[in-house]
């Protein structure tokens, strides 16, 4: 099983957990990471903002954050950490549903674990462009 979900408190109640899933399968296949492990665990806004400062000297929480694994683990990629809190503010920004900005963030989150990053303006256009095609692909 290429994806595993850690959601304790129940964040994602309130998501369509298969179609989600599929998305990300379908997403890990078309960047060829199909027979690769990501777990995606979805923690409180209170915990975002405590490891958002501790990895990135951020005081303040996000929406996604990535961390890769040790490149020795062949099958364990990384972890993507999500604040659904911090979705939800992205989706009336964004007049997206819960499922489709969620699914979003999770592309992205993949994206970061294959290396991609947003630093420049041209690395953001590549990686962004990906994301919205891989998006569009499947959603």
């Amino acid at each position: 099983m290429p994806l595993y979900f850690y959601d304790s408190n129940f964040y994602t109640k309130k998501l369509n957990k298969s179609i989600f899933k599929n998305i990300l399968l379908k997403t890990m296949k078309y960047l060829r990471i199909d027979k690769k492990t990501i777990q995606i665990s979805f923690v409180s806004d209170y915990m975002m903002k405590k490891i958002n400062y501790q990895y990135r000297n951020i005081n303040k929480s996000t929406d996604v954050l990535s961390f890769r694994y040790n490149e020795s683990n062949f099958k364990l990629i990384g972890e993507i950490l999500i604040s659904i809190k911090q979705v939800e503010k992205n989706c009336k920004k964004n007049r997206n549903s819960l499922l489709r900005e969620t699914t979003i963030m999770c592309i992205h989150g993949i994206l970061h674990l294959l290396g991609y990053n947003h630093q420049t303006e041209v690395d953001k256009k590549i990686m962004f462009n990906l994301q919205e095609k891989i998006y569009k692909k499947y959603f």
